[in-house]
């Protein structure tokens, strides 16, 4: 993924979700070892109090074989979508924890093809090659 493409995607999607208030730093082409987590493809990390986060997204070219494809814009929501469920907090609780996060997903899947891209198809930033 091209940094200003992007640095791009990151402008509207912090623009539609409000999170203008954020300061985020993107690392749009991240290699496995770059992650805190283990086998994702995205990750953010927070402070909230000062509103700074950092997201990392994993390089396509590291993302091998999946059910779902690579899509680097509802990767990116998703990790977005982490800071407006942030108040939450981890509950404590393994299972309401896993169902959040499974909503987040879910929201991140329906806002991105809400904003008229493909469903299972390719993502905009493959079919442009990137």
């Amino acid at each position: 993924m091209e940094k200003e493409r992007a640095n791009t995607l990151l402008k509207k999607w912090t623009d539609l979700l409000g999170l203008q208030d954020w300061r985020i730093k993107l690392y749009p082409n991240a290699i496995p070892a770059d992650f805190i987590q283990d086998n994702a493809s995205g990750e953010i990390k927070w402070t909230e109090c000062k509103k700074t986060a950092v997201i990392r997204i994993l390089e396509e070219s590291c993302y091998g074989e999946q059910m779902i494809p690579f899509c680097f814009e509802r990767i990116l929501i998703h990790e977005l979508l982490h800071l407006k469920f942030c108040l939450l907090g981890e509950s404590g609780n393994d299972l309401q924890d896993r169902l959040v996060h499974q909503l987040i997903d879910d929201l991140a899947r329906a806002l991105y093809e809400a904003a008229g891209n493909e469903r299972e198809g390719l993502c905009e930033d493959e079919a442009e090659g990137g």
